[in-house]
């Protein structure tokens, strides 16, 4: 199965795939929704500068990708098409067994610095804690990093599966603020002057200047550190870390909340029309850049429903 999986990542990256390859694929994905994040990180390495990060220029990528090629390969002519396709399935095996072509990690005086370029990277440290960096964000930590404590620097955004140590809490800093926990999954952000943190499950202790607030699961804050002001309210946890895996879940929910939900994260206005349909049942799984249009039509013969997209881009659903 990796290796047809391979095959169509190459096509697909390459330009080279049928349309009957692509519904493959799509379906593949459908099927087996792990390989969604692993081909989001492919795509953005194919389609992104970060190729040339690590490099000179994009000429020296080109000549080690083309160096593996030879390696394995007896041909010596190569037709245009093939090579496309050689060269992205080098890019396949190139990302994923060298994942600091994503990133870097580097020693600065006495602290590590570990940052995500163009995609997601996640990261183990020694305690068996992960940390998934969302692109452009970074985290340092000092090189004795749970001896004695667990504290690490975050700019940008990243979600942490925090390993149980209750003799050594793990500390997230960022922007004055402080994030304490023992082991729980949790994400936090800043945007601008906010900080946003959203608990997964376990218990997190926010801490900043007029902020000591506990977070329980399925709840968020957000502080502003120049105002010290702070809100805390109940959050769709799944819908503020779809990022992390690349795939948006919904399961057993109304048509409608489904419908609210797609509002939030295309900035979309859907309205519909038919009262028996917005009661509907609903399960449903897509990628995060998933156009909308798609959604509805994979949903749409099932509930039995049309659409009308307006002049200001608003969706229409009503009942056949």
């Amino acid at each position: 199965m990796e290796d047809r999986y391979s095959v169509l990542v190459s096509k697909i990256l390459s330009g080279e795939a049928s349309e009957e390859e692509r519904k493959e694929f799509r379906q593949f994905l459908a099927d087996n929704p792990d390989y969604d994040f692993t081909y989001n990180q492919l795509k953005e390495y194919w389609n992104a500068d970060i190729r040339s990060t690590l490099m000179d220029d994009r000429e020296q990528v080109t000549d080690k990708i083309m160096a593996r090629i030879k390696a394995n390969d007896s041909e010596p002519v190569v037709k245009k098409s093939s090579l496309r396709i050689a060269v992205a399935a080098a890019v396949l095996f190139f990302v994923t067994t060298c994942a600091l072509i994503y990133m870097y990690k580097e020693q600065v005086g006495s602290t590590y610095t570990y940052a995500a370029q163009s995609v997601p990277v996640e990261y183990t440290l020694a305690d068996g804690s992960k940390i998934t960096l969302n692109k452009n964000s970074s985290i340092s930590l000092a090189p004795d990093y749970g001896d004695k404590f667990r504290n690490v620097k975050l700019e940008g955004e990243a979600y942490f599966v925090v390993a149980k140590d209750k003799s050594r809490p793990f500390v997230v800093e960022t922007k004055g603020t402080k994030t304490r926990v023992l082991g729980t999954s949790f994400n936090i952000k800043t945007q601008g002057n906010d900080v946003v943190a959203t608990l997964v499950e376990g218990s997190v202790l926010f801490t900043s200047s007029g902020c000591k607030e506990t977070l329980r699961p399925n709840e968020e804050l957000r502080y502003n550190v120049s105002t010290s002001k702070f809100d805390r309210y109940a959050c769709d946890v799944q819908m503020n870390t779809a990022w992390v895996s690349g795939r948006f879940n919904y399961s057993g929910v109304s048509f409608a909340t489904f419908v609210s939900k797609l509002e939030e994260i295309y900035n979309r206005k859907i309205q519909v029309s038919d009262n028996q349909l917005a009661s509907r049942i609903v399960s449903a799984s897509f990628l995060v850049e998933e156009p909308i249009e798609d959604i509805l039509e994979a949903l749409k013969g099932e509930l039995k429903f049309t659409y009308v997209i307006d002049k200001t881009n608003s969706i229409n659903i009503s009942g056949r």
